[in-house]
């Protein structure tokens, strides 16, 4: 906003509340004021002159920069939304115009108005929260006047490849891991996938990174976000819709699957932890991985190349197929050998899982 607008505003606001001074004034004042009732009017119309020059800014400057920063990431649909609850609220406003406009002054004057404004803000406030039940609702109605049988897919098209109506968000730790990719290859996944455009920004981030590691995994992400575009049987919908006022990536993503009402996807453990504790639905790679692994229990014999050397001296390390790290105890000198060994512990970390186990000769 201009400095031009702002003195333009100021002037409106000081006329405006300067003339409901004066009005209040000669309102309570009656036909013939005497000197102290016009010295009064005076006083008021100066006051609300005053106020008028501080409050129009903040009334009507401040709102409209807000909106203007706010008006990229606000998704058309609650535009619609608080435009039809403005309209509700002023239909409402007009029916109550005709009661309160019989009140004696000044009720019968204010009353109208600031009933109407508090309609209007309500009318707003309500559709624009209460949008995920209201899109409910909707679905739900229509639903109910939806014929019973469903119409046969058409040919080209079969029952796997119809869209589905629920949704996921997916984390950036998802998106760099790459397994997501698979899973909705399998078909076990039925729905859209969500990327916010936060995101998006936190690879393009991390793709730009001076450290390499980092800079790998933002590339590896947004390639593989590429790719799921083009080949994933799931459809990917990058939704444009920011919190500004949330300054962290992860609550920012618990923020909007509140709103959505909708899972996250992640692997991060503290996102898994945070956002469970306030309601969210996550869905964990890592613990679908551990699900999937084919048991190991104690006392189980195993067949393993040692490949490396442990933490302790006498250490070996081999690994399952699924890539599972198997610790056997003096086993450092079978480095390069495949050999039989028997499990003595599982231990369950938060990554994952470590076996221990012995030489089978040992026994």
């Amino acid at each position: 906003m201009s400095l031009s607008l702002d003195f333009i505003v100021r002037l409106i606001g000081f006329g405006w509340m300067a003339y409901l001074g004066f009005w209040l004034g000669r309102s309570l004042s009656g036909p013939n004021p005497t000197s102290d009732q016009i010295l009064a009017t005076v006083l008021l119309m100066l006051a609300g002159g005053g106020l008028g020059l501080i409050l129009a800014p903040r009334v009507i400057i401040y709102p409209l920069r807000s909106l203007f920063r706010q008006a990229r990431t606000i998704p058309l649909s609650d535009v619609i939304l608080v435009a039809a609850g403005i309209l509700i609220g002023l239909f409402a406003g007009m029916l109550l115009t005709v009661p309160l406009a019989v009140l004696p002054a000044p009720y019968g004057n204010l009353l109208p108005s600031i009933a109407t404004a508090v309609l209007v803000y309500f009318g707003a406030s309500i559709l624009y929260l209460r949008k995920r039940d209201l899109i409910e609702l909707i679905h739900l109605w229509r639903q109910q006047r939806a014929p019973k049988t469903a119409p046969a897919p058409s040919s080209g098209e079969t029952m796997a490849t119809q869209p589905s109506g629920r949704r996921y968000l997916i984390d950036t730790s998802a998106i760099i891991d790459g397994r997501i990719a698979a899973v909705a290859r399998t078909g076990f996944m039925e729905g859209t996938l969500l990327i916010p455009s936060f995101v998006l920004a936190e690879l393009q981030i991390l793709a730009d990174s001076n450290d390499d590691l980092r800079r790998q995994k933002g590339r590896r992400g947004l390639e593989l976000l590429n790719q799921m575009q083009q080949s994933s049987p799931l459809p990917i919908e990058i939704i444009n819709h920011d919190l500004p006022d949330v300054l962290r990536v992860d609550d920012k993503l618990i923020e909007l699957a509140r709103q959505h009402h909708c899972p996250i996807i992640t692997n991060d453990y503290n996102l898994n932890r945070v956002a469970g504790l306030q309601g969210i639905t996550v869905l964990s790679i890592n613990q679908l991985s551990d699900a999937l692994r084919p048991p190991v229990m104690q006392d189980q014999r195993l067949h393993i190349l040692i490949r490396n050397e442990g933490n302790t001296r006498q250490q070996g390390v081999g690994y399952l197929d699924d890539g599972t790290p198997v610790i056997v105890e003096h086993a450092r000198h079978l480095i390069g050998q495949t050999i039989e060994v028997i499990v003595t512990r599982v231990h369950q970390t938060q990554t994952g899982r470590l076996i221990f186990a012995i030489p089978a000769e040992e026994t």
